[in-house]
């Protein structure tokens, strides 16, 4: 079987943790936990993942497109070959569900919690998928860790309370990490679903930071503005939320009330419905670091890909 990862050269090395060899065995561990001989297996895999989403003018999710349908460039060079291709994507999903607990959501709270909730509900997978559900206020908090159960979910988002300033970028860069570290064993999709007015009043990472965080992890941000346009005097915070969802390849979602953060989450349910997946070889792949730009670009007029803009050619290793 083949087995893929996200982009790059990767590393893949298999050891006796570092952490596990300094720990004293129990009595019972030293009966029953056997270790084999330290080994270390070298593998070279250049393949680029992308998931992406296709819309006609009207914001309609288009479906059944053959790979001869896109133009795809990396670096303004066509790929080498083209490895993989799904519609309607059924690949494990990786989800970093992000929520603004700041003051300035405070009145909308209660509402954008239960959203959320209803979600994860109706698109976790038990056994297939993982999520990890973060808030952020003056800092940034994991009140659930990775977990495959959307009831885990739930009860940790019962539990978040709002008040303070908003982190809205550091949180970004903390969720694209915790993206990153998560174990994959195969081609997986990665998402940042943000719920947040977009203004991030602690200033500690930047704009770009967070952009290029979210690049680096190869992850799209869903970006669900709690905003009440036009009269919301945060509303400008919408253009900052609609920069990381495009930049990334992912989706800008525009909210306010209690119907319209609803119908916010119904819309990114089918977002992630419908994505594609396309994997290939760039030419002349050297995992040198540098930021590849990506090109993907449908052959029929009226069409528009939704796909990350680019990744970085590094070095992965897997334990």
């Amino acid at each position: 079987m083949r087995l893929t990862f996200p982009c790059g050269l990767v590393l893949l090395i298999v050891l006796l943790p570092h952490a596990q060899a300094q720990m004293p065995l129990s009595r019972e561990n030293a009966e029953t936990h056997f270790f084999a001989p330290v080994a270390k297996i070298l593998k070279v895999v250049n393949e680029v993942n992308l998931a992406f989403t296709v819309t006609d003018k009207k914001g309609r999710f288009i479906a059944n497109l053959q790979p001869d349908d896109f133009a795809l460039l990396d670096n303004h060079q066509t790929p080498e070959r083209l490895t993989f291709f799904q519609q309607r994507s059924n690949l494990p999903l990786h989800l970093a569900i992000l929520i603004d607990a700041s003051d300035s959501v405070k009145s909308r709270f209660k509402f954008e919690q239960h959203a959320a909730q209803a979600f994860v509900k109706r698109i976790m997978r038990t056994g297939t998928d993982r999520v990890v559900v973060i808030t952020f206020n003056d800092r940034v908090t994991t009140i659930q860790e990775v977990t495959g159960k959307s009831s885990n979910v739930s009860k940790s988002l019962k539990k978040a309370a709002a008040g303070g300033d908003t982190a809205l970028y550091d949180a970004i860069v903390y969720a694209s990490e915790k993206l990153r570290e998560l174990p994959e064993q195969q081609p997986t999709r990665r998402g940042i679903v943000v719920l947040s007015d977009g203004l991030d009043t602690v200033k500690r990472s930047t704009l770009q930071q967070a952009k290029e965080a979210a690049a680096r992890a190869e992850t799209m941000i869903f970006a669900v503005s709690s905003n009440i346009v036009p009269d919301d005097p945060d509303a400008q915070g919408d253009p900052i939320l609609k920069d990381l969802a495009q930049s990334s390849g992912g989706i800008f979602l525009p909210g306010g009330d209690e119907d319209q953060i609803k119908t916010a989450f119904r819309d990114l349910e089918k977002a992630l419905r419908n994505q594609y997946v396309i994997a290939y070889n760039p030419a002349g792949f050297r995992a040198d670091g540098s930021y590849h730009t990506v090109e993907l670009v449908p052959r029929k007029n009226g069409l528009r890909a939704n796909c990350r803009r680019g990744y970085y050619a590094i070095l992965r290793a897997f334990h």
